[in-house]
This record gives structure tokens, sequence and C-alpha cells, in this order.
């Protein structure tokens, strides 16, 4: 299965490379936890912030959250729409299957970037919003 992961840039000078698209083929079946690690998630895809916090969110093409990020923890915490294998995921309640832009099994994810809010809040927020 193809990944293709965009994030939100971080200030100005950030935007020469924008949306900093990458794409990776993982093995199907993976959860999102192994395909955040394949991806280089939190570190070292995410750019580092000044000041040693920054909050992000794992989205869907769909918009859903599937997971909070933060520089200052050593791996993704997953919404309960991040979890289980990724393949759920694309067959119905959260990325969808891209069709027309290539191979049918490309899954498009974004990380929005959100400063320095405190990432425990996100979560909290973002979990109870369901």
């Amino acid at each position: 299965m193809r990944i293709h992961l965009t994030r939100d840039s971080v200030a100005a000078g950030d935007d020469v490379d924008a949306p900093h698209a990458r794409t990776l083929t993982v093995p199907d079946g993976l959860d999102l936890a192994a395909v955040c690690a394949a991806l280089g998630l939190p570190r070292p895809t995410l750019p580092l912030i000044g000041g040693g916090r920054a909050s992000w969110i794992l989205r869907a093409a769909d918009g859903t959250a599937l997971a909070v990020l933060a520089q200052q923890w050593p791996e993704p915490r997953p919404l309960p729409a991040g979890r289980g294998p990724l393949a759920r995921l694309v067959t119905g309640t959260g990325a969808r299957l891209v069709t027309g832009t290539g191979p049918e099994d490309t899954v498009r994810l974004h990380v929005e970037y959100r400063r320095q809010l405190d990432p425990d809040a996100e979560y909290d927020r973002l979990a109870a919003a369901g």
C-alpha cells in the first residue's frame, strides 16, 4: 500500500517546500503506529520547533483525526479512529482510497500543525469529540 503524506508549513521560510509531500510504500496490514514509524513521525519528518514543544494532528484525507503527535513525545498517540489496521481505515472509516491518480491502494494523510498547544489537551479534546 502506498502512503502519501503532506504536512502544514510552520513558518514563511518553510513554505518553499510546501506541501512537504512524501510517498512511501508499506506492507499491507500495518497499523497506524507502524505506518507512522515508517514515515518517521514525529521525528525526523516533522521540523523541530524552537522551545522544544509543538503539537500536530495526523488526519485522513476526509479530515478525520487519527492521532496526536508532539515534538516532546517519542511516538504518536492514536485516537479511536486511528486504531486498528490502516486497511480498515481505507475501507470505510478514515483515510480514503484515491482513484484516478495512481495505484488504487494510495492512502492520503496530512499532518496539521497546532503550534505550541498542549498535546495532552488536544488529545483529550479530539478523543471526546469521537
